[in-house]
């Protein structure tokens, strides 16, 4: 449950924006740099909920951290519903973006710690199925109601999941990976227990010798140096393949495509969203089957693909085409760059650092994210849509061969193994399996 809502109130908080920018611009006379401000405010504050959660999950626990995201994001959505203009507005997609950018290094690193190995990949891969149902319910929501309803009741039907994550975290218990690494070995056992771990947990407890250490040291052994430039390369790649500007700005891309503002737009926009669901549904059926190496290859060729049609339709006028080309990068993103950096930082971080490291990593994938909310409008205004669309193609080309050089393989292996592997100095290819 944790999982669905935390990534459900993720997923509509990052999306809902996008069917009812027009409405705001309107209400508020913005331009261009104003409409963009409106969406990049939000992805700001994750970036600096995402720094705030290493060394507050460490010095509080996963359990806490994820009780002060919820109380933000209330706070966020209640300053949103009650319409205080232009600061309001401002201020509560502020609290909501630290309360995202908290939820979406807290919650992964949570699953993996609380999940047996042979499962962890699907577990974490939850995260952004639940992330992608987010998207999908902000994109159906004003697709239904953006002619009828206020667009602040819009957006501020964000606070219903964060009732949700906030009821769910209140019924589990804290990490067991955490109390260990804290010495509370009383509390220990009886968290396994609770979460179904306590065989797996008495095979791995004589494992975690390395938990005490401080996170300078770690830093310095072994491969972890590289495991945090592989997280966080990925999760560059992730913002910068175009995944961002196409979920904030979907509506205003089919315009450019040729679709007619409005009702037809905000349905193309549904699709791709219902895309996005499936293909993440296939994804969490695969990443412990096929592995997470063999994802992330053929997802980065496929995005490729998707965006080279995408480009000939803007180019032709053949907005169907354009569609078409856009339902494959979406589907073969939520195949592998959408769930699989999540599901590999959640996995190769040694436990002493491991909030740190998921820390630095997700704050790089929000900074990125950012840099794309902040501009792609005005990108798309100085060179085209197909300039723009090209100049994410070139980064789903470095991905395929990112991907090919540095990936490991770590499906089916328990952390404490992968965390050896990374102290003894391993290279990233051959961490995993």
């Amino acid at each position: 449950m944790l999982i669905f809502a935390s990534g459900t109130a993720f997923g509509f908080g990052i999306a809902s924006v996008s069917g009812v920018l027009d409405l705001i611009k309107i209400e508020f006379e913005l331009s261009e740099r104003g409409e963009q401000l409106v969406v990049g405010i939000l992805v700001l504050g994750c970036f600096v909920g995402a720094a705030m959660a290493g060394p507050i999950s460490a010095r509080w626990g996963r359990r806490r951290t994820l009780m002060l995201a919820a109380a933000l994001g209330g706070l966020g959505y209640t300053l949103i519903l009650a319409r205080f203009g232009l600061g309001g507005l401002l201020a509560g997609r502020s609290l909501a973006g630290l309360c995202i950018g908290l939820l979406s290094m807290v919650v992964p690193m949570y699953a993996a710690e609380t999940t047996p190995a042979h499962r962890r990949g699907a577990v974490v891969s939850m995260f952004q199925l639940a992330i992608t149902l987010g998207i999908l319910s902000a994109y159906g929501v004003t697709l239904a109601f953006a002619a009828s309803v206020p667009w602040a009741i819009l957006l501020g039907a964000g606070i219903l999941p964060i009732g949700l994550c906030l009821l769910a975290i209140l019924l589990l218990p804290e990490s067991p990976r955490w109390l260990a690494a804290r010495g509370n070995h009383a509390a220990v056992l009886k968290a396994a227990r609770t979460l179904g771990l306590a065989d797996e947990w008495q095979e791995t407890r004589p494992t975690l010798s390395h938990a005490g250490a401080s996170s300078g040291a770690l830093l310095r052994r072994g491969s972890t140096v590289a495991v945090l430039l592989l997280c966080s390369a990925l999760f560059v790649l992730q913002n910068l393949s175009g995944i961002d500007g196409i979920l904030y700005y979907a509506p205003r891309i089919f315009q450019e495509l040729g679709f007619s503002a409005g009702t037809a737009a905000l349905a193309a926009t549904f699709g791709l969203g219902l895309v996005n669901v499936l293909a993440t549904i296939a994804a969490i059926a695969m990443v412990d089957r096929l592995g997470r190496r063999p994802l992330l290859i053929f997802g980065s060729g496929a995005m490729a693909i998707g965006l080279a049609a995408v480009i000939v339709a803007s180019q032709l006028d053949w907005p169907w085409v354009g569609l078409a080309g856009l339902a494959v990068f979406i589907g073969a993103f939520a195949l592998s760059l959408g769930p699989l950096p999540y599901v590999l930082m959640s996995e190769l971080f040694p436990t002493a650092i491991r909030e740190s490291g998921i820390a630095m990593a997700s704050a790089t994938s929000w900074l990125f994210n950012a840099l794309i909310a902040f501009t792609f409008l005005s990108l798309v205004a100085a060179i085209g849509l197909s300039g723009a669309i090209a100049l994410f193609l070139v980064v789903c080309l470095l991905s395929l061969g990112f991907c090919l050089a540095f990936t490991p393989e770590t499906r089916g292996i328990r952390l404490e193994e992968i965390e050896a592997a990374v102290l003894a100095g391993r290279p990233l290819r051959r961490i995993g399996g």
